[in-house]
């Protein structure tokens, strides 16, 4: 089994006063379930994409998390790109900051990479853990899936899951990655357009806590040409 170093987990956060305390109080308990991986060392880096509410000072009050602000807001793509730059793991992970995917999951979804079988291993929502996607976001993904392996043959089922563990080597065949939202969906074609071993590894979903920033014309459409590969330049 090859080991990793260490876990870089990267969380976006935009107005999540309501979330990201829990999603912090549950993330920083992964130390010793990730040492019994194989994984020796373990950082979260938090990056405030211009919040206008409590959560860069909630975020503050865990010692043991690193965080970055954005002056304004730039993106979840492009506070995700930040948290990139900053990790100093081998290993990079992200998931979101609103309480939706489970940072206990990490763990068994960073065994395909130390096993060597995977470069990227996406979270599937539905498929054998419970999930609480709504339904038109759900008809989105098997929307968006089909595209996905009619354009590239792949047989990725969750191309726009928003948790997701790579090795960080990986990061400048992934790029250019786009500013917004559609970053997951940008990454998930380029891995595939460039010969990376993806896998999956089932999730549980949860409902967030909050108001959502998802606009699912807006960015369904934007999703929709990250998945046709013709935006995956930046913004």
């Amino acid at each position: 089994m090859a080991q990793a170093r260490g876990l870089s987990l990267c969380i976006p956060v935009l107005d999540e006063e309501e979330a990201i305390g829990r999603i912090l109080a549950r993330a920083v308990r992964l130390g010793s379930p990730l040492r019994a991986r194989g994984i020796e060392a373990f950082e979260i880096i938090v990056v405030d994409d211009g919040s206008c509410d409590r959560s860069a000072t909630i975020v503050g009050t865990f010692p043991k998390v690193r965080l970055i602000r954005h002056g304004t807001n730039r993106g979840y793509g492009a506070a995700l790109k930040t948290a990139f730059a900053n990790a100093t793991h081998d290993l990079v992970a992200f998931i979101d900051g609103d309480g939706t995917y489970p940072p206990e999951a990490l763990p068994a979804m960073c065994q395909p990479l130390l096993q060597d079988t995977a470069d990227l291993v996406v979270g599937l929502r539905g498929g054998d853990e419970p999930s609480r996607m709504p339904a038109v976001r759900r008809v989105g993904n098997l929307m968006f899936a089909w595209l996905l392996a009619m354009t590239t043959r792949s047989t990725v089922h969750d191309s726009t899951s928003g948790m997701r563990v790579f090795r960080r080597e990986i990061l400048q065949a992934l790029a250019p990655l786009p500013d917004g939202l559609h970053l997951t969906p940008a990454m998930s074609r380029r891995a595939i357009q460039v010969g990376l071993r993806v896998a999956e590894v089932s999730i549980r979903y949860d409902e967030r806590v909050g108001r959502s920033k998802l606009s699912v014309p807006r960015d369904g459409v934007r999703f929709l040409w990250s998945i046709l590969g013709t935006s995956l330049k930046e913004e």
